[in-house]
């Protein structure tokens, strides 16, 4: 299992805005890992566009304190 940082552009903030934010996903490689960006809640996709921005590999450390990172983003724990 490899260990991915995705940058996914977000919706829900406001007529035509959005928040780009960082998810951390496991992934077989870095395919696997686009699309778990592109399925996430609030992915801002379109008809012809992902949501996704960018995809990294980091180390299983770096993995570890995204995940951390995650739940303490106030964007990611509203209902």
């Amino acid at each position: 299992m490899n260990y991915f940082k995705v940058l996914v552009s977000c919706g829900h903030v406001g007529t035509a805005k959005e928040i780009s934010v960082r998810r951390f996903f496991t992934a077989d490689n870095i395919v696997e890992a686009f699309e778990s960006g592109n399925r996430m809640p609030r992915a801002k996709r379109k008809q012809t566009r992902s949501a996704v921005l960018r995809v990294e590999p980091i180390t299983e450390k770096e993995y570890i304190l995204g995940k951390y990172e995650e739940t303490t983003n106030e964007y990611l724990c509203m209902d």
